[in-house]
């Protein structure tokens, strides 16, 4: 079900993103934002509400999201701050590598025989960058967003967050890294 939602809710934001003036998907990521935020915080601070959220929720959250914020927290955030800092160019692509290829890369790396880097199974990193490849491909194809070779070296270095597993949560990682290096890059 985490993986559903994952792919289905975080690709709805860069999707709206599509259609959505830049200012308008900040505004609306900040107040999204500010509230999931609120809520992660409320409930640490109120342990009835926490212990509801997590009974509510137990089949969308990791284990340690009891008492850490959560993944969809930190990915409406990064969606707030890719759409911010980079525009639609770098926010749309780099969010849909996030919510597809996350996901591909835990079912594909789980299932893979092999080393494990912090966990992690590289045949699932080059699973996450195939999926960020055809995301690009949908992309163009659709005049979604204009082809700029950054975006393949943003798809590579996604995969490579999601392998590196950085605090504080890949799903704020993966979009701000290899969104930054799309934005630098010209995207």
């Amino acid at each position: 079900w985490r993986r559903l939602f994952h792919l289905s809710f975080g690709s709805s934001i860069p999707i709206t993103g599509v259609f959505a003036p830049d200012d308008l998907m900040v505004a609306t990521m900040a107040a999204v934002s500010a509230g999931v935020l609120g809520v992660d915080l409320l409930r640490f601070r109120l342990s009835w509400l926490n212990r509801q959220f997590v009974r509510w929720l137990a089949p969308l959250l990791k284990q340690e999201e009891d008492r850490h914020i959560t993944g969809a927290t930190f990915m409406v955030i990064a969606a707030l701050f890719a759409f911010f800092l980079y525009g639609d160019e770098v926010a749309v692509p780099v969010l849909l590598f996030l919510s597809l290829g996350d996901p591909t890369a835990a079912l594909v790396g789980r299932r893979a025989p092999g080393p494990r880097i912090r966990g992690k199974s590289p045949v699932g990193t080059a699973a996450f960058i195939a999926v960020a490849l055809l995301v690009i491909g949908a992309l163009v194809s659709t005049g979604a967003v204009e082809y700029h070779w950054g975006l393949l070296v943003g798809a590579a270095i996604a995969g490579l967050v999601e392998l590196a597993s950085l605090p504080p949560d890949d799903n704020l990682t993966i979009p701000l890294i290899a969104g930054a290096a799309m934005y630098l890059l010209g995207v």
